[in-house]
């Protein structure tokens, strides 16, 4: 009991954290090139350094801060770059293997109905080419398969990415386009299977799909930065 409790501060101290420093750099407090103090931030939210330090780390994993060597971070240029979203797909990729090892080490059942759900919705606005639905459904995807993991770390990159992913063709998210229509028609039959293994807590071949679907990620990324 004594460790969850404490795990849970941990979880809140690190959110904390994480929201403070986003919130500052997002708002253009914290203009680029800005110094981030450790000992600041510690002082203004009353906590030790410790989750202010791992906020840190994710938000460099997502191209918002930079370390330099002896210096501490920096905030990095606001437009992340075609090759730091592949980087952070490489991250969740390996954040998301350890979690299918964590639900089946654990016996964990995720709720594959209210996946399916979410998945008739989101085919009907592909259906209808409705592409403000349908991203902002997919999100809800992302939320309910990771629902389970203690995580917060891996929460965090894998929402945060996703909107950032979704910013980078803001100007382009027209399914009335053909090849970005059967683009999205590919991953949402993706999503299918992985409901389909959702169902039987087949985790092995849910990982064998999931990591297809980060290749699929990529090359639609790599299609659109060109």
């Amino acid at each position: 009991l004594y460790e969850g409790r404490n795990q849970l501060m941990e979880d809140r101290l690190f959110n904390k954290a994480y929201d403070y420093i986003k919130d500052k750099i997002d708002s253009n407090s914290w203009p680029p090139g800005t110094k981030i103090t450790e000992q600041l931030i510690s002082e203004a939210l009353f906590m030790s350094r410790t989750p202010i330090r791992t906020a840190l780390l994710l938000l460099e994993e997502e191209g918002l801060v930079k370390s330099i060597p002896y210096k501490g971070y920096i905030v990095a240029e606001k437009k992340i770059s075609n090759e730091g979203l592949l980087e952070r797909l490489e991250l969740i990729a390996g954040l998301i293997m350890n979690y299918l090892q964590y639900l089946k080490e654990n016996d964990i059942a995720l709720d594959y109905q209210l996946f399916e759900t979410i998945l008739e919705k989101q085919t009907e606005y592909l259906d209808y080419r409705d592409a403000t639905g349908y991203f902002k459904n997919e999100y809800r995807i992302f939320e309910t398969f990771i629902a389970p993991s203690e995580n917060q770390f891996l929460k965090k990159v894998i929402m945060t990415t996703a909107r950032d992913i979704h910013s980078t063709y803001s100007d382009n998210t027209d399914l009335m386009d053909e090849e970005r229509y059967q683009s999205e028609a590919q991953l949402l039959e993706l999503y299918k299977e992985i409901a389909v293994c959702m169902r039987d807590k087949d985790y092995e071949k849910m990982g064998e799909y999931l990591l297809f679907f980060f290749e699929t990620l990529k090359d639609s990324n790599d299609s659109l930065a060109q």
